[in-house]
């Protein structure tokens, strides 16, 4: 997880503007993913180093109490479920710890929840984050012109779980939320950009449930907080290519 320089994008930038192929692909790093890095470290200590899925459990009432919370929610926000009809939750995680570098567009994730919810009927977005999430999401609501609910701040670690593994996908960032919805079974659609999902991406590499997307900035990954240039990882990752996704998922639940 070498963090590339800015002389090193800017000449990689500079290689990609003047090569013949338009689409020549990222300079992915060839490393195996990290999970066998720490089975590695285990192994040594006796135990048995064969890779298994990670999984988190929540209980059923746990998932009741987060689905009761929820409408009412709804009921206060004036926002009743179609009668008869089961609503579909779908999770929107827009903030990551780490830096600015991981985030696709707050922008994107509106044009993404306001497209799927006018093709999945009767669904539901729900704005995952921590307090300092809470503007950020409110954003992105406003941008998507309703269907969105923002939760930032107002779950505890346990009840984000339930909300998570209510949820039919989980749109995201590379984030702590990827993982948690990975290990409780939820699917995620993740666009990646300064991180590698060859090395960290959620679950087990190849789990066929989940679409890591990437763009083709020959700089990434750069494995750093902040972009120097114009964050062309994330922005070259189009809605389209989200909303696609998101509704792959959706119709192979």
């Amino acid at each position: 997880m070498r963090k590339r320089a800015t002389a090193e994008i800017n000449r990689l930038v500079r290689l990609h503007s003047a090569a013949s192929e338009p689409g020549m692909a990222s300079a992915q790093s060839p490393a195996a993913h990290q999970i066998y890095e720490y089975l590695h470290l285990a192994a040594i200590l006796g135990a048995n180093p064969a890779p298994i899925l990670p999984r988190l459990e929540i209980s059923a009432v746990e998932i009741q109490q987060a689905e009761s919370m929820l409408f009412s929610l709804l009921r206060q926000q004036q926002k009743e479920p179609v009668p008869g009809r089961l609503t579909i939750f779908l999770g929107l995680n827009p903030g990551a710890q780490y830096g600015p570098a991981k985030c696709w567009p707050a922008e994107s994730f509106a044009a993404v929840a306001r497209a799927v919810s006018g093709r999945a009927e009767n669904c539901l977005w729900l704005a995952l984050g921590s307090a300092a999430d809470e503007s950020l999401c409110s954003g992105i609501a406003r941008m998507a012109g309703g269907g969105v609910l923002n939760l930032a701040g107002k779950t505890s670690l346990r009840e984000l779980m339930a909300v998570l593994k209510v949820c039919r996908v989980l749109l995201t960032n590379d984030s702590g939320s990827m993982h948690v919805a990975a290990a409780l079974g939820t699917p995620v659609v993740v666009p990646f950009g300064s991180t590698a999902s060859g090395l960290t991406g959620p679950g087990l590499p190849g789990d066929p449930r989940h679409r890591l997307l990437h763009g083709d900035a020959p700089c990434s990954p750069c494995f750093r907080r902040t972009c120097p240039i114009d964050l062309r990882c994330m922005t070259g990752i189009t809605p389209g290519r989200v909303i696609d996704s998101v509704l792959q998922v959706l119709s192979q639940e």
